[in-house]
């Protein structure tokens, strides 16, 4: 997949600041440990000077390789006493260790003389991030998603009312976070407009990014323009399609709302087909029933978003009664 030059300096510059971090991290260990015990800093001192003498001996003229062995013996000694007084101090054996983000490329960004998979997830998440900049994922939360617009008096045609429906979105939504990994199945979140799909879809996604996965945000109209423009228009370097096919989970709002084409069914069976054959979830909001859906979306399409969890919700327009209410 081709990305932008910018996310690249993205991704370098933050493995940058992990080498820095983990440098900084790991001079605070070995401060620590020599505060809490003088000698190991005495046998660090000698480690140093046996990398001096071998340097020395490699140049000098001769056979070296019995000063070599002793010098290597020698470091080995003081390693392993080193380590033992690591762990009479109560740190582990490995706590002077260099400290890595990534023990592949050891935070190089290049491992087998390739991109590391470490720095290509960064320049992807870097992407997904702009894609969700005109997003409120950070402002929409489980704790926000307020129960007290959902009427406890009208009943839903499982014979409980709205509230106790909405209780069990959310709870639902709750444990998938916390059970979230890959594979993992989708969600389809059916009801009228205002009802809290979008707030509670977004909740998700901010958890699940919390927990270090990827995941794109976007509403069906603007998802597929996006596509549209990049598949008839050679000028445009990034791939989206892609993008939306490998992040971890995809959240498309408000399907339905796009136009009508060949080439946006297209562009969602391709979605649906290529992200549930890799066991990567979409979390679908619509304000269509299951029945328009039916009608509106040929079966092929219909029944993947059929076969994901189905979460209804009812009530009346919190837009609405919070305008009128103000």
């Amino acid at each position: 997949m081709s990305y932008l030059k910018k996310y690249y300096i993205m991704a370098e510059n933050e493995l940058n600041e992990r080498k820095r971090r983990n440098d900084e991290q790991q001079r605070e260990n070995i401060a620590l440990a020599e505060q809490k015990s003088p000698q190991i800093k005495e046998l660090r001192r000698r480690l140093i000077s046996g990398g001096s003498r071998l340097a020395s001996v490699l140049i000098s003229e001769g056979d070296p390789r019995s000063a070599v062995q002793g010098i290597a013996e020698e470091n080995l000694s003081i390693r392993k006493k080193i380590k033992e007084l690591l762990i009479s101090a109560g740190f582990k054996e490995n706590f002077l260790n260099p400290i890595y983000s990534c023990e592949k490329c050891k935070d190089s960004g290049i491992y087998e003389g390739k991109r590391c998979s470490c720095f290509m997830e960064l320049v992807k998440n870097f992407q997904c991030l702009d894609l969700n900049a005109s997003s409120a994922m950070n402002l929409c939360s489980f704790a926000s998603f307020d129960m007290r617009y959902y009427s406890d008096t009208e009943k839903a045609v499982s014979g409980k009312t709205f509230r106790e429906e909405m209780k069990g979105n959310l709870n639902y939504c709750l444990r998938y976070c916390e059970d979230f990994h890959l594979p993992q199945n989708g969600i389809l979140m059916v009801g009228g407009t205002g009802l809290g799909k979008t707030h509670l879809s977004l909740a998700v996604g901010n958890e699940i990014i919390n927990k270090g996965y990827s995941v794109i945000y976007g509403s069906a109209p603007n998802l597929f323009r996006i596509v549209e423009k990049e598949h008839f228009d050679s000028t445009v370097q990034s791939d989206t399609i892609q993008l939306l096919q490998e992040c971890d989970l995809l959240i498309i709002d408000d399907l339905g709302a796009e136009f009508e084409s060949k080439f946006y069914l297209s562009v969602l069976y391709n979605l649906l087909n290529t992200r549930m054959n890799a066991g990567k979830p979409l979390i679908i909001n619509t304000n269509f029933t299951l029945s328009e859906l039916q009608n509106r979306y040929v079966g092929r399409i219909s029944s993947r978003m059929f076969s994901m969890e189905n979460l209804f919700f009812y009530g009346s327009d919190i837009r609405m009664i919070k305008k009128f209410s103000e």
